[in-house]
C-alpha cells in the first residue's frame, strides 16, 4: 500500500519529502458491496481516497424521498468529506458501496497539515472540489428545470449503454432521478404504451432507443 497514491497522477508528483511520508502512512480500508462508509449526522474525522470500487452518495429528504447524488470511483475523492473537513460539520448525506471497496483514509490533522504544507496536495483537494461542485450544479440545474420524463429517457439511455435489458427497479430508478416510485411508474407505464419499453420484474426492456433519444434531446 505504501505505493497507493500513484492511482492519483497528481499526488504522484509530491517528491520525496514530509508531504509523501504523511501520504505514505495513510490506513487502507476495505468494504463490502452495500456496506454504509458513512451517513447523514455522522462526525467526519477522515479524508477518504478511492482505489477500488464505487460509492454512491445520495440524500434522504425529510418525507423519505432519496437522490442520488454522485457516485465516488478508483482515482477519485469525496467532495462532501472534504467539505465536513473544512467546515468540522457532519455528513448531509449517506455514502453506500455499489461493490466492493478498497480505499485509503487519511486522518483530518494529516489531511490539514497536507492542505497547508503541500501546493500540490491543495491543487488535488481543490481540483477535485471544483469539478464535483461542477456536476452537482448541473444536477440541481436538471432537477429543477427539466421534465421527468426527459430525465427518465436519459436515465434509460445511460443505463442502458450498449444493451437493451436494464435490471433495475423502480424505487431504484426514483432515487436515482430524485423523485418518487409511483411518479416513475406512471412515467414508465405511459413509455411502454406508446412502445418505447416493455417493462418485466426488476428489468427494463428498450424497444425504440431512438424515440428515447429524440426525448431526451428534446426542450424542456
Amino acid at each position: 500500500m505504501h505505493n497507493w497514491f500513484q492511482n492519483f497522477p497528481l499526488l504522484a508528483r509530491l517528491d520525496d519529502g514530509p508531504e509523501k511520508i504523511l501520504l505514505i502512512t495513510a490506513q487502507p480500508i476495505t468494504w463490502g458491496s452495500g456496506e454504509i462508509v458513512f451517513h447523514a449526522g455522522a462526525p467526519c474525522h477522515q479524508y477518504l481516497l478511492v482505489l477500488e470500487g464505487q460509492i454512491r452518495v445520495q440524500q434522504t429528504s425529510a418525507t423519505g424521498r432519496e437522490i442520488v447524488l454522485y457516485r465516488i470511483g478508483p482515482g477519485e475523492s469525496c467532495i462532501l468529506t472534504t467539505a465536513c473537513l473544512f467546515s468540522h460539520r457532519p455528513y448531509p448525506a449517506m455514502g453506500i458501496t455499489e461493490s466492493a471497496v478498497k480505499a485509503v483514509s487519511l486522518s483530518q490533522s494529516v489531511f490539514e497539515r497536507l492542505v497547508a504544507q503541500s501546493g500540490i496536495f491543495r491543487e488535488f483537494v481543490f481540483n477535485a472540489y471544483g469539478n464535483r461542485l461542477t456536476d452537482l450544479l448541473a444536477l440541481v440545474e436538471d432537477v429543477v428545470f427539466t421534465r421527468l420524463d426527459v430525465r427518465l429517457a436519459k436515465k434509460l439511455l445511460e443505463l442502458g449503454g450498449a444493451t437493451p435489458c436494464i435490471h433495475i427497479t423502480h424505487q431504484a430508478l426514483a432515487t436515482e432521478l430524485g423523485s418518487a416510485r409511483e411518479v416513475i411508474s406512471r412515467a414508465l407505464k405511459e413509455f411502454e404504451i406508446r412502445g418505447w419499453i416493455q417493462r418485466s420484474s426488476g428489468q427494463i426492456q428498450i424497444i425504440h432507443p431512438q424515440a428515447l433519444r429524440q426525448l431526451a434531446h428534446s426542450e424542456c
